[in-house]
């Protein structure tokens, strides 16, 4: 299995890295060879949300193990939104790495034990929105129908080519609606437009406005 290990390479410790050796898993950089997974290594979790965009909008359709220091709760939740097909805390990777990569090259998502329980904790005590949730419905609520149908496929992470031929508008359309959202939702960039969705739970279902 050819794996791709891209970002703060230098946190990969001996560890870790002997791991992967002795799995049998091939490290190659993008040029050798398509990889079957990237291994993405970050100091912060929310480091990986701008890459998972950019990923989507480049058409990488690898699936890509997010390894990261600290993973606060809402950070895990927007990773995975974005696409991610597991998240590792690198202290505790080399211990999952064995059973992480295979679940993951049979179509499984995976995240750390130590992710997933404070994940259980949080959706067993979670009844009510908090003020940042409250916040993005109301901005979501200025948006127009065709509007909500664009910002539902960039939180996806589709480009607005990609938007243009799923909605059968040309991509300067998709273009002036972006700018709209961005201005309505007060979002200065499309993954701050993303990260507003995945707040008002529109990420992953239409809705109208």
């Amino acid at each position: 299995m050819r794996i791709v290990i891209s970002g703060e390479e230098n946190l990969l410790n001996d560890t870790l890295h002997a791991v992967l050796t002795s799995q049998r898993f091939l490290t190659v950089t993008a040029a050798e060879a398509k990889p079957d997974i990237i291994i993405r290594i970050h100091t912060q979790g929310s480091e990986s949300v701008e890459f998972l965009h950019n990923a989507a909008n480049s058409g990488i359709r690898v699936p890509i193990l997010v390894l990261a220091e600290r993973v606060p709760d809402s950070d895990v939740r927007q990773i995975l939104a974005m696409g991610a097909a597991g998240i590792l805390l690198r202290d505790t990777a080399a211990r999952h790495i064995p059973w992480a990569i295979p679940a993951i090259s049979n179509g499984c998502r995976v995240v750390s034990p130590e992710i997933s329980e404070s994940m259980i904790s949080e959706y067993l005590r979670n009844g009510v929105m908090t003020p940042q949730e409250e916040s993005a419905r109301e901005r979501i609520c200025r948006l127009s129908r065709r509007e909500h149908e664009v910002l539902h496929l960039l939180s996806r992470g589709m480009s607005n080519r990609e938007i243009a031929g799923t909605l059968f508008i040309s991509p300067e359309t998709v273009k002036d609606h972006v700018r709209a959202i961005r201005s309505k939702l007060g979002a200065p960039t499309r993954v701050q437009a993303a990260h507003v969705a995945w707040l008002a739970r529109i990420a992953a279902t239409e809705s109208a406005a």
